[in-house]
């Protein structure tokens, strides 16, 4: 498993917005983050589609978080951006083991995914506010 690059630049976008109880114009969200401008308009669209963020357009229009940053985990925005986390193909919804769950491979593979899931539901970007202080 791998997080990608849009998945990271979300996350630090997600974290910029948390430490801050106004709305920020995307703009300088690119710009803090260095993210290109485009690619942060994508990534913030996805988030506001998930419910994450909520964004306001004209003059004074920005992006601000729609939940408490205690109810945001980093499972939550890594899955908005790059899909269910697995590890292995044979792991995910469509799984593709033809031993009938009988396979050891998996089930150990399926621990360490559950620990890697787990992990990341518990960080919360209060957490993150929290560390940056």
């Amino acid at each position: 498993m791998k997080i990608t690059r849009e998945a990271d630049y979300a996350l630090r976008i997600v974290a910029m917005l948390a430490k801050s109880d106004k709305q920020i114009e995307a703009k300088v969200i690119a710009e803090k983050n260095d993210i290109p401008y485009r690619f942060t308009l994508k990534i913030l669209r996805k988030i506001v589609q998930a419910g994450y963020l909520k964004s306001f357009r004209g003059v004074n229009g920005g992006y601000m978080l729609n939940k408490k940053p205690s109810e945001i985990t980093f499972r939550n925005i890594i899955e908005v951006i790059d899909g269910e986390i697995t590890l292995n193909v044979c792991l995910g919804e469509n799984g593709c083991c033809s031993s009938n769950g009988k396979c050891a491979l998996k089930q150990k593979l399926q621990k360490v995914q559950d620990i890697i899931t787990s992990e990341l539901d518990d960080i919360t970007f209060e957490d993150v506010i929290e560390d940056m202080q």
